[in-house]
């Protein structure tokens, strides 16, 4: 069976075991721990889903967010962030109306009930999944023609 992806990328260990104790029945979980981290396995592994959440140091989350719509394999890739309790904003350096501007497909706060984020996770990949899989399908077949075009170029050129 091929399972959707997902990528969550948090610096609290403990938050990275609810996602994957939530989503592993369903879903092939993955999780990193800094911005550097996420950007090379979402690079890399190219998820179905990012699950973004808070990083340290303040601030990683929105440059990571940043260079995830800037990065053309992962443009495309639905994002979920899960904002810090709202009692910590304030101590964590977050803001509900800077999270809301990440232009996510949705966007909670903790605490998060397992059951709530599985739903949540499965609406997205509903919707947002088939586009991105066009996209990867569409970026897959231009990598095989450019390679065969740089074949044809060596043929010429010997």
């Amino acid at each position: 069976m091929n399972r959707h992806r997902i990528l969550v990328v948090d610096s609290e260990s403990d938050f990275i075991k609810t996602v994957r104790e939530a989503l592993n029945s369903s879903y092939k979980v993955s999780a990193a721990s800094t911005r550097k981290e996420g950007l090379d396995k979402a690079k890399r592994e190219t998820p179905h889903m990012v699950i973004l959440g808070y990083l340290e140091p303040r601030g990683d989350a929105f440059k990571l967010h940043k260079e995830l719509r800037e990065t053309l394999v992962t443009k495309n890739i639905p994002l979920l962030v899960v904002d810090v309790n709202p009692q910590e904003h304030a101590r964590k350096g977050w803001s509900r109306e800077q999270g809301m501007q990440m232009k996510a497909e949705d966007y909670i706060s903790r605490p998060v009930e397992p059951a709530e984020l599985a739903e949540l996770v499965g609406g997205i990949l509903e919707i947002a999944a088939p586009k991105s899989m066009e996209l990867r399908d569409a970026l897959e077949q231009m990598e095989r023609v450019l390679k065969r075009v740089d074949k044809i170029e060596k043929m010429l050129t010997k």
